[in-house]
């Protein structure tokens, strides 16, 4: 009786350690993803870097994913803005998980190529179409741009040079930041699916 005394203590102990650490390590996980990471590597390169330029096409048989995504709030006005990065970011796993042969991983070193969203609201005045959404101040203008990134070529001092297979950005998306972001990622993963699905019909 204290051998199965002992057995359920320690199997309860376990227990509540796996439901502690689960939570904390999903959320290093998220917070990995949407931090934005020191520029310069291939899967987030600074706006001066040398980039390559390739085809959506390279992906066709690539899985995995490193998803990176950013909101800058840099309006002038007082109003909190109802977006965080990690709207967005939830929003771009959603369009993500939409298509069952991906799969999304925590860093990327184990990624085939990286999606980077990046998200700013900023004060615009003058003439511009008007926000759809209500939750957006008038004055407010969501800007989206997403690249999606294989590591290129190997450079003498040891860096990976980035090589950009899609890109697309938009200055006044006119609806909330993580709507914007997920309806252009979406689009990228409807032509890349598109190409998937041709290239399978070739091979058989």
């Amino acid at each position: 009786m204290r051998t199965n005394r002992t057995c359920q203590v320690r199997r309860s102990s376990w227990a509540v350690r796996g439901a502690v650490l689960l939570p904390l390590v999903f959320a290093c996980s998220m917070m990995a993803q949407t931090d934005v990471f020191e520029s310069g590597r291939w899967w987030n390169p600074a706006a001066d870097d040398v980039r390559e330029r390739g085809k959506v096409s390279e992906l066709v048989s690539r899985k995995k994913i490193y998803v990176l995504t950013s909101f800058t709030d840099s309006r002038t006005i007082s109003e909190p803005s109802p977006t965080h990065t990690g709207d967005v970011h939830r929003l771009v796993l959603d369009a993500i998980a939409m298509h069952k042969d991906f799969q999304v991983v925590p860093v990327p070193t184990q990624a085939d190529f990286a999606i980077r969203v990046r998200t700013t609201a900023t004060t615009e005045s003058g003439d511009r179409p008007p926000n759809f959404s209500l939750a957006l101040d008038p004055s407010t203008a969501i800007a989206v741009e997403v690249m999606v990134l294989i590591p290129g070529s190997k450079q003498p001092d040891g860096s990976i040079r980035p090589r950009v297979v899609w890109e697309s950005s938009v200055v006044n998306a006119q609806v909330e930041a993580q709507s914007a972001a997920r309806s252009t990622v979406d689009g990228f993963l409807w032509e890349l699916s598109r190409l998937k699905k041709k290239a399978a019909a070739k091979s058989r």
